[in-house]
Protein backbone atom coordinates (compact mmCIF):
# COMPACT_ATOMS: atom_id res chain seq x y z
CA UNK A 1 0.00 0.00 0.00
CA UNK A 2 1.55 3.57 -0.69
CA UNK A 3 1.88 6.01 1.97
CA UNK A 4 -1.01 8.45 2.77
CA UNK A 5 -0.52 12.04 4.08
CA UNK A 6 -3.43 13.70 6.06
CA UNK A 7 -3.45 17.14 6.76
CA UNK A 8 -4.21 18.45 10.00
CA UNK A 9 -5.88 22.10 10.55
CA UNK A 10 -3.05 24.90 11.53
CA UNK A 11 -3.80 25.48 15.46
CA UNK A 12 -5.60 29.10 16.42
CA UNK A 13 -3.93 32.15 16.59
CA UNK A 14 -3.18 31.79 20.43
CA UNK A 15 -0.60 28.92 19.40
CA UNK A 16 1.07 31.28 17.54
CA UNK A 17 1.43 34.07 20.20
CA UNK A 18 2.40 31.57 22.60
CA UNK A 19 5.23 30.86 20.91
CA UNK A 20 5.93 34.77 20.11
CA UNK A 21 5.57 35.35 23.72
CA UNK A 22 7.68 32.76 24.83
CA UNK A 23 10.28 32.91 22.77
CA UNK A 24 10.81 36.34 22.19
CA UNK A 25 9.59 38.54 24.06
CA UNK A 26 9.90 36.54 27.35
CA UNK A 27 13.87 36.31 27.12
CA UNK A 28 13.88 40.20 26.40
CA UNK A 29 11.84 40.57 29.92
CA UNK A 30 13.82 38.41 31.74
CA UNK A 31 17.16 39.96 30.31
CA UNK A 32 15.78 43.26 30.76
CA UNK A 33 14.63 42.96 35.07
CA UNK A 34 18.24 41.95 35.14
CA UNK A 35 19.79 43.86 33.82
CA UNK A 36 17.93 46.99 35.76
CA UNK A 37 17.52 45.27 39.18
CA UNK A 38 21.26 43.64 39.07
CA UNK A 39 23.96 45.03 40.56
CA UNK A 40 26.70 42.91 40.12
CA UNK A 41 27.85 42.47 36.53
CA UNK A 42 28.42 38.44 37.15
CA UNK A 43 24.80 38.25 37.69
CA UNK A 44 24.09 39.14 34.46
CA UNK A 45 26.23 36.59 32.93
CA UNK A 46 24.91 33.93 34.70
CA UNK A 47 21.36 34.97 33.69
CA UNK A 48 21.50 35.15 29.83
CA UNK A 49 22.24 31.77 29.11
CA UNK A 50 18.96 31.08 31.15
CA UNK A 51 17.38 33.40 29.33
CA UNK A 52 18.68 31.58 25.88
CA UNK A 53 17.02 28.71 26.77
CA UNK A 54 13.13 29.89 25.86
CA UNK A 55 14.03 30.41 22.49
CA UNK A 56 15.27 26.50 21.72
CA UNK A 57 12.36 25.18 24.04
CA UNK A 58 9.44 27.28 22.03
CA UNK A 59 11.33 26.08 18.75
CA UNK A 60 11.11 22.72 19.56
CA UNK A 61 7.33 23.52 20.59
CA UNK A 62 7.25 25.43 17.00
CA UNK A 63 8.60 22.85 15.07
CA UNK A 64 5.98 20.12 16.27
CA UNK A 65 3.12 22.39 15.65
CA UNK A 66 4.32 22.68 12.44
CA UNK A 67 4.81 19.35 12.04
CA UNK A 68 1.26 17.87 12.03
CA UNK A 69 0.30 15.07 9.84
CA UNK A 70 -1.28 11.59 9.86
CA UNK A 71 -0.13 9.57 7.63
CA UNK A 72 -0.90 5.38 6.78
CA UNK A 73 1.75 3.20 5.25
CA UNK A 74 1.54 -0.34 5.15
CA UNK A 75 -1.42 -1.31 6.93
CA UNK A 76 -0.48 1.30 9.70
CA UNK A 77 -1.13 4.24 11.39
CA UNK A 78 2.18 6.85 12.15
CA UNK A 79 1.79 8.91 14.99
CA UNK A 80 4.00 11.08 16.77
CA UNK A 81 5.46 14.64 16.37
CA UNK A 82 9.16 14.50 17.35
CA UNK A 83 9.23 10.46 16.24
CA UNK A 84 7.31 8.40 14.67
CA UNK A 85 5.60 5.35 16.22
CA UNK A 86 3.98 2.70 14.14
CA UNK A 87 0.26 1.42 15.15
CA UNK A 88 -0.93 -1.92 12.87
CA UNK A 89 -4.95 -1.44 11.60
CA UNK A 90 -5.21 -4.45 13.52
CA UNK A 91 -4.73 -3.08 17.08
CA UNK A 92 -8.04 -0.64 16.10
CA UNK A 93 -11.19 -0.72 16.64
CA UNK A 94 -12.01 0.73 13.35
CA UNK A 95 -15.85 -0.73 13.62
CA UNK A 96 -16.40 1.83 16.77
CA UNK A 97 -14.46 4.47 14.99
CA UNK A 98 -16.72 7.71 15.00
CA UNK A 99 -16.42 11.62 13.95
CA UNK A 100 -18.02 13.52 16.66
CA UNK A 101 -17.85 16.77 18.35
CA UNK A 102 -16.41 17.11 21.57
CA UNK A 103 -18.02 19.65 22.39
CA UNK A 104 -21.08 17.73 22.85
CA UNK A 105 -18.75 14.56 24.44
CA UNK A 106 -16.84 15.85 28.05
CA UNK A 107 -16.25 12.43 28.41
CA UNK A 108 -13.43 13.02 25.50
CA UNK A 109 -12.29 16.25 26.99
CA UNK A 110 -8.76 15.42 27.97
CA UNK A 111 -8.21 16.65 31.47
CA UNK A 112 -4.23 15.84 32.19
CA UNK A 113 -1.35 15.45 29.77
CA UNK A 114 1.23 13.00 30.57
CA UNK A 115 3.63 13.82 27.62
CA UNK A 116 2.81 16.64 24.98
CA UNK A 117 1.95 20.00 23.85
CA UNK A 118 -1.31 21.70 25.71
CA UNK A 119 -2.46 25.03 24.54
CA UNK A 120 -5.30 26.60 23.61
CA UNK A 121 -6.21 26.08 19.76
CA UNK A 122 -3.33 22.81 19.78
CA UNK A 123 -2.85 19.46 21.98
CA UNK A 124 -0.65 17.04 20.66
CA UNK A 125 0.61 13.93 22.65
CA UNK A 126 -0.38 11.56 25.31
CA UNK A 127 -3.26 12.51 27.53
CA UNK A 128 -5.96 10.82 30.23
CA UNK A 129 -9.46 12.18 29.48
CA UNK A 130 -12.42 12.70 31.35
CA UNK A 131 -13.40 9.38 31.20
CA UNK A 132 -9.79 8.06 32.68
CA UNK A 133 -8.21 6.37 29.16
CA UNK A 134 -5.17 7.10 27.78
CA UNK A 135 -5.61 8.48 24.36
CA UNK A 136 -3.22 10.18 21.49
CA UNK A 137 -4.55 13.52 20.24
CA UNK A 138 -3.44 15.31 17.40
CA UNK A 139 -6.09 18.18 17.92
CA UNK A 140 -6.64 21.73 16.85
CA UNK A 141 -9.83 21.75 15.62
CA UNK A 142 -12.76 19.93 18.30
CA UNK A 143 -15.86 20.41 16.39
CA UNK A 144 -14.81 17.55 13.96
CA UNK A 145 -12.76 15.01 15.71
CA UNK A 146 -11.94 11.44 14.35
CA UNK A 147 -12.29 9.26 17.68
CA UNK A 148 -10.30 5.54 16.76
CA UNK A 149 -10.43 3.22 20.15
CA UNK A 150 -7.83 0.65 20.07
CA UNK A 151 -8.32 -2.74 21.31
CA UNK A 152 -5.61 -2.41 24.24
CA UNK A 153 -8.69 0.13 25.71
CA UNK A 154 -6.16 3.32 24.70
CA UNK A 155 -7.97 6.00 22.08
CA UNK A 156 -6.82 7.95 19.53
CA UNK A 157 -8.09 11.54 19.02
CA UNK A 158 -7.57 12.98 15.53
CA UNK A 159 -8.70 16.38 13.77
CA UNK A 160 -7.65 16.05 10.33
CA UNK A 161 -8.76 18.44 7.95
CA UNK A 162 -11.21 16.12 6.11
CA UNK A 163 -11.85 12.63 8.72
CA UNK A 164 -13.90 11.24 6.78
CA UNK A 165 -11.36 10.14 4.11
CA UNK A 166 -8.91 9.37 6.96
CA UNK A 167 -11.66 6.62 8.43
CA UNK A 168 -12.56 5.64 4.89
CA UNK A 169 -8.80 5.58 4.57
CA UNK A 170 -8.07 3.40 7.79
CA UNK A 171 -11.00 1.01 6.98
CA UNK A 172 -9.55 0.47 3.38
CA UNK A 173 -5.66 -0.60 4.93
CA UNK A 174 -7.17 -2.65 7.27
CA UNK A 175 -9.89 -4.78 4.95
Amino acid sequence: MASQEFEVPPPGKFALMFLLVFGVIMPLIVLSTVKVTAHDSKVMLRTAPLALIFPFVVGGIGWSIFRRKIRLVDKSLLTGIFGWRRVPMSELDLGNAAIVDLNRHPELHPTFKLAGTSMPGYRSGWFRLRDKRTAYLILTEWDRVLVVPRLDGKVFLLSPLRPEALLEAMRRAAG
